[in-house]
């Protein structure tokens, strides 16, 4: 005989509907997190972020330098004239000569970026000297292996950990087992997929940025499914004993 959440002390169903619901909190807001970061990559940042956000965030623009698409896109708002940015993508369609760089760029180098920028303190995009600035200025081909490496390490554990959380929960209600399965299973299934496409998108393709798109909201509808579903469970279904 199973115990299902429906059958469990109301105390015990306050305190799994009040994680169930922050945990639903914390996804709207690492998704609303993940919107505005990520929709601005490829420079416009109205609207929600699209194919091609995704498509510069994890492949890059190659016809864009990383310098480039980081004063066009996320960090735009760092220099305060328009006047600046030209100088810095005029100095890169020169050909990034060090005479021009420290003529004009140190200057806006040293006054919007070298503070964020420092070699100590962000060893993998300093912006401190000539070399470093000309190397920022190579064409954009996304973040680095090791970059992506530590993302995907922090995020598969993470993600891990929430998904088995709820699919825990969900797996004691009161459903069919093939909609339980479905449901313990979806969330990782998602989650494979999204960090196995931003591999691919990296270093096969871009059109793998589709997959990423539906992994996402594979996601959404994953969490959502064990969220809602458990709640209906615990609240709304009529109390019954399964073998």
């Amino acid at each position: 005989m199973s115990v299902r959440l429906s059958q469990l002390p109301v105390e015990l169903k306050i305190a799994i509907s009040c994680f169930l619901l922050a945990m639903g909190y914390a996804y709207l807001f690492a998704q609303i997190n993940l919107q505005v970061n990520t929709r601005k990559a490829d420079g416009d940042a109205t609207g929600l972020a699209t194919i091609q956000d995704i498509v510069v965030t994890y492949h890059g623009d190659r016809s864009q330098t990383l310098l480039g698409t980081k004063i066009n896109g996320t960090m735009r708002e760092h220099l305060p004239t328009e006047e600046d940015k030209i100088a810095i993508e005029q100095w890169i369609k020169n050909g990034r000569t060090e005479e021009e760089y420290l003529e004009i760029v140190q200057q806006l180098m040293d006054a919007y970026c070298t503070n964020c920028h420092p070699y100590g303190d962000r060893p993998e995009y300093p912006l401190e000297t000539y070399e470093q600035v000309y190397q920022s200025a190579e064409p954009d081909r996304g973040p680095s292996i090791g970059k992506l490496a530590k993302f995907t390490h922090f995020h598969a554990f993470g993600m891990g950990v929430f998904a088995f959380l709820l699919s825990g929960i969900f797996t004691f209600t009161s459903f069919s087992p093939p909609l339980r399965y479905f449901g313990v299973v979806l969330p990782f299934l998602s989650i494979f997929l999204d960090i196995t496409s931003w591999w691919l998108t990296k270093l096969v393709s871009p059109v793998f940025a589709y997959a990423v798109y539906l992994a996402g909201l594979m996601t959404g509808v994953s969490f959502a499914v064990a969220i809602l579903g458990s709640l209906y469970d615990l609240w709304i279904r009529t109390s019954t004993v399964e073998s």
